[in-house]
């Protein structure tokens, strides 16, 4: 996992904005989060607004428990897919390739973590 160094400046204002809502995240995803936004800030990739909003907003269901790290990965697989495509439209290849390596990432995130994470019916005692 990425570790997010706390002293770092951030360039992009979009990229803030998701580091306040991640910094100090107790779940596994919240922390994901924070380490690759930092990475891709130092590295000049840039975030759409839907994309910022829509990771801020898991990041804030997932902490309080209101959607699962599951379900986060799943909406931003779908999320920096559409991103992808629309950057290829305007030729932009290189945030177009890193939005759909999100993609991949975060469908790869998601099958990974159905392999471990209880659902809400386990949670609350219910076997499969």
């Amino acid at each position: 996992m990425l570790k997010a160094i706390s002293s770092y400046t951030f360039k992009n204002p979009s990229r803030q904005q998701v580091d306040r809502t991640s910094d100090g995240s107790k779940s596994d995803y919240g922390q994901q989060v924070s380490g690759m936004n930092q990475f891709l800030d130092k590295r000049n990739v840039g975030i759409s607004d839907r994309s910022r909003d829509s990771v801020i907003d898991n990041v804030v269901k997932v902490e309080r428990g209101e959607r699962s790290e599951i379900n986060a990965h799943q909406r931003e697989v779908v999320g920096f897919a559409r991103d992808a495509f629309d950057s290829f439209r305007k030729g932009d290849f290189r945030q177009g390739s890193v939005e759909a390596l999100g993609s991949v990432l975060n469908a790869a995130g998601s099958v990974f973590k159905s392999t471990y994470t209880q659902t809400p019916s386990e949670k609350r005692g219910i076997d499969p």
